[in-house]
């Protein structure tokens, strides 16, 4: 069994494809992937994407839909839950990361076949002097190859003159060619980055992952990383 779920990974990382139905000018998922993980009787596919703001608005999702395909064929769809950073300003880049679960049928057979992953998204516009203010940002992958345990270890700086608090942070990590393979992100809620200091968080990465990478020779090599925070006055 391990053997069909490793191949059918294996073919939704190197096949997996983006189709955006957001109009020109707006938010371009440029990138997307989706890693397949067994859990009990259940296969969850975990999707991940690059949105690129292309237009020269702020923009924040209004309403998503992703489509697992195998070929022709629809396996599923799902609401897309949120973009992280939840405002994009122009020129920036944000993440997706939405989890898809597939039941046994009545074969018994739950391992899904995804070919490509579709994007239905519609975003909404806000005036420019409510974006987000910019924290520096910057992060490395730590792994420990004897137990397969990853990390992403953030370090982000407050450089403006207030004090930053509910900073967010968005990641995603890249093959050394320059492959999305996985996204998180997070708000750290009631944490506060004092004027021009500095804090570290931890990103965990689950060793299933790390174990389909290592497989096939695709562990990542680069953390993209970027932290927003917003005034209570914004």
């Amino acid at each position: 069994m391990k053997r069909i779920w490793a191949a059918v990974i294996l073919a939704a990382l190197l096949c997996a494809a983006a189709v955006c139905g957001a109009a020109e000018g707006e938010g371009v998922v440029s990138q997307a992937t989706c890693s397949i993980v067994p859990s009990g009787d259940y296969y969850l596919v975990y999707c991940f994407a690059q949105v690129h703001n292309a237009s020269d608005e702020v923009i924040c999702l209004d309403e998503g839909m992703l489509s697992l395909m195998n070929g022709e064929q629809l396996l599923s769809t799902s609401d897309v839950a949120q973009i992280w950073p939840y405002f994009l300003s122009p020129g920036e880049d944000g993440y997706l990361f939405d989890i898809v679960a597939f039941e046994p049928n009545e074969d018994g057979i739950v391992v899904p076949s995804v070919s490509g992953i579709s994007y239905d998204l519609q975003y909404m516009t806000i005036p420019k002097e409510h974006a987000s203010h910019v924290l520096e940002a910057s992060a490395r992958i730590e792994l420990n190859e004897a137990t397969e345990e990853m990390s992403v270890i953030c370090e982000i700086t407050n450089p403006t003159g207030a004090d930053a608090y509910d900073p967010t942070i968005s990641l995603g990590l890249y093959t050394h060619s320059g492959v999305l393979i996985y996204t998180d992100g997070v708000t750290l809620q009631h944490v506060g980055i004092p004027a021009g200091q500095t804090i570290l968080t931890r990103f965990p990465v689950d060793s299933l992952f790390v174990q389909q990478w290592k497989t096939y020779q695709a562990l990542p090599e680069e953390a993209r990383v970027s932290a927003v925070f917003r005034m209570d006055e914004d």
